[in-house]
């Protein structure tokens, strides 16, 4: 008794069948070695009596444990496809590591002896009580049991009964973020040893506030974070917070050590002209507040998932955090999408690593590495529940380690750190709890009015403030009410416009808002002379946003009874004739091809001989087309146009066959100057194909057809 086991641990599911059991090449019949095999036969190979265990850590399928059974019954034997037999001696077990047996076959099941280890039975305490023994204060670990287990039961209680969050998450994924954040806290900075009772409860409730509320979901109907905030307060009296507002409203004052307003802390905005729109972050109390949390936690090395809808600003929140990290770390950005396998993905994640010595392999010099793993739950689903990409990750996460797909030996993998975005209402809506657990989740909702306003507002007042468009002081005043009409417009069109199964387009989030703004962005003090140009411009910008979306006639009239609703309201004191005057044209050709400059277009006889102009350039330089220049085709021209003139510009034209939506881009893609590379698919054409058509287009540009 008390041998050490050798072990070795495989997920599974983070290889293919092939990987796991090795294949025979049809072509050369040439045998390759599987992943499994190999292990057991090198353990098979071991001399001396040491117990010696697979640890199948991974969920079960039928696509590969068809394949143990023989291993697993009185035969003890695995079958190779190259008539190889691999015995298992009697100190070898097999170890399943596995969460359910939901895809597992009874002829697996009965094979097997089974031990459930119930989640209730263990509770939270052992691990609340060995992470107490790393802490060296003794009069702080007495503190600590004390508060855990005045907090923690009702917490978890009222989590299972009364809040909702914005993804499922296990009970103990809170008290792991709990324990996290108080390693962050709880420094002699903020609580030194000779610290009271009174302020180390208080730094226990800011991180016990987070761990059980940072996930909190809501939306238009209800916000869960209200309503935790609401029970805290009733619920645990010892530490008061302020009255105004709620418990995530305030941090604690590093200096006075008392309750402080997040808002407080928000940094200045200064626009870069420069910088697309889409890529700024304009600093509210609700983002400054994850800053500040993710900064603590990524310092200790903990694996953060940011989870909201798309649009919510996770990306750019990231990135920022990102871009701002000392030369001590290294970035890979990680997109996912449904077609990443774990092969790609153990591609990319190996691309930024260099070997050190024996096995181990890490970033260059002492450099710690951020994955920064974007759409998370994008990747497919197979017929079995898993996502194979996932388990690569929580294999490294678990055991610090992957296998060489080729060489099929052990990687150790060391100073890589994970951080995460996810939009719970894509992909796979979810992601599996066993990889869950090892993120701190924080919910990323739209902001609120108040924010939003705030947002949009600085943008705006800062462009029409900048000395070198010289704009009329009428134009800045009007910053405000050019907001608030966005967003009620913003909000109407989400409220009216609901996707169905034939216009499931129909979603409206903070991206179509900012592209409003992205448009009142391209005006000069040419554009804007007088404050009703401006109102012009705005109601032009969410038109080509908003109501360019729209597929029926009664949407689009619907649409623009808001928006001359909006104006009403908003903009009284100006000529509503002047504003509604048809046709209201910006477009980046209005005073000549290849002078872009956004400005209006008086009438439709203007834009008329703009655009004759330039298909007769077209037809000289490029190829024949014989188009015939209606009002809804020149006004497609003008759309196109402004999309590709945008930053990170990209357009879906939809519509019937022999509409012209190609010739149409093609003229619009003449005009800004853009040449154009035709796709070409086929049957079987794959991301390499794509590669290869876009390396193709940037060296040396295909011709367009007529």
């Amino acid at each position: 008794m008390k041998r050490k086991p050798i072990f070795n641990d495989l997920n599974p599911k983070a290889v293919t069948n092939d990987e796991l059991f090795g294949i025979i090449n049809p072509a050369t019949r040439e045998w390759k070695d599987g992943l499994f095999s190999v292990i057991m036969r090198e353990q098979a190979n071991l001399s001396g009596d040491h117990p010696k265990w697979i640890i199948l850590d991974g969920d079960i399928d039928p696509m590969w444990i068809e394949s143990l059974n023989t291993v697993m019954d009185d035969n003890k034997v695995l079958t190779l496809a190259s008539n190889e037999r691999i015995a298992l001696s009697a100190n070898m077990r097999l170890l399943f590591e596995i969460s359910n047996l939901r895809t597992a076959t009874p002829a697996t099941v009965s094979r097997a002896g089974i031990l459930y280890i119930n989640a209730q039975d263990l509770g939270w305490n052992p691990y609340v009580t060995s992470w107490i023994e790393t802490r060296t204060s003794n009069s702080e670990k007495a503190n600590l049991l004390i508060l855990f287990d005045k907090y923690i039961p009702p917490c978890l209680e009222s989590l299972r009964t009364r809040f909702r969050r914005i993804t499922p998450i296990v009970d103990m994924c809170h008290v792991q973020m709990l324990c996290h954040l108080l390693r962050c806290l709880l420094v002699p900075a903020n609580t030194p040893a000779d610290c009271s009772k009174e302020l180390h409860e208080m730094f226990f409730v800011f991180a016990c506030v987070w761990a059980f509320g940072a996930a909190m979901f809501q939306d238009q109907a209800i916000d869960y974070r209200v309503e935790f905030s609401k029970w805290w307060v009733n619920e645990f009296k010892t530490v008061k917070f302020p009255g105004q507002g709620t418990v995530f409203d305030y941090f604690i004052d590093p200096e006075t050590k008392q309750w402080a307003l997040w808002a407080e802390r928000v940094p200045k905005f200064e626009l870069d002209p420069d910088m697309p729109l889409q890529a700024a972050l304009v600093h509210t109390p609700e983002s400054t507040r994850v800053r500040f949390f993710v900064d603590l936690l990524m310092e200790q090395r903990v694996p953060v998932m940011l989870v909201g809808p798309a649009g919510s600003g996770k990306t750019v929140l990231v990135a920022e955090k990102l871009a701002a990290l000392s030369e001590n770390y290294a970035v890979a950005n990680v997109p996912f999408n449904f077609y990443t396998t774990s092969e790609m993905l153990q591609k990319i994640l190996e691309k930024p690593l260099e070997k050190k010595a024996g096995r181990n392999f890490g970033p260059p010099g002492n450099k710690t590495l951020v994955y920064f793993l974007d759409d998370m739950n994008m990747p497919e689903v197979d017929a079995y529940g898993t996502v194979q990409p996932h388990t690569l990750i929580r294999q490294h996460i678990d055991y610090s380690h992957w296998y060489d797909r080729t060489k099929l030996s052990l990687k150790d993998i060391h100073n890589c750190q994970y951080v995460s975005c996810m939009n719970p209402t894509a992909g796979s809506f979810t992601i599996n709890p066993r990889l869950q657990r090892h993120f701190c989740v924080f919910a990323i909702s739209f902001p609120h009015n108040e924010s939003l306003n705030s947002i949009y507002s600085q943008i705006l007042a800062q462009h029409f403030s900048n000395p070198e468009y010289r704009f009329h002081a009428s134009i800045g005043r009007l910053v405000n009410a050019v907001v608030t009409a966005s967003l009620a417009v913003h909000h109407k069109c989400s409220q009216v416009f609901l996707p169905t199964a034939v216009k499931f387009h129909y979603i409206f989030n903070l991206r179509d808002l900012s592209n409003v703004f992205q448009g009142l962005l391209f005006s000069s003090n040419d554009c804007l002379t007088q404050p009703t140009d401006l109102v012009r411009l705005w109601m032009h910008e969410a038109q080509r946003v908003y109501g360019d979306k729209l597929t029926e006639e009664k949407d689009i009239d619907a649409f623009y009874k808001i928006q001359v609703d909006v104006v009403k309201k908003n903009f009284d004191e100006l000529d509503e004739g002047i504003i509604l005057e048809k046709p209201n044209i910006f477009c980046h050709f209005a005073q000549g091809i290849g002078e872009p400059k956004y400005m209006p277009i008086p009438d439709w006889a203007t834009l008329s001989t703009l655009l004759q102009e330039a298909l007769a350039s077209y037809n000289d330089l490029v190829a024949a087309m014989n188009l015939v220049l209606f009002e809804d085709a020149m006004m497609h021209v003008c759309r196109i146009n402004r999309i590709l003139e945008s930053p990170r510009g990209s357009a879906l034209l939809v519509g019937v066959g022999g509409s012209g939506k190609q010739s149409l881009a093609r003229l619009a893609a003449f005009i800004s100057s853009l040449e154009v590379a035709q796709v070409q698919l086929r049957k079987g054409y794959g991301v390499f194909d794509l590669k290869v058509a876009r390396t193709s287009s940037t060296t040396t540009p295909s011709e367009p057809e007529g």
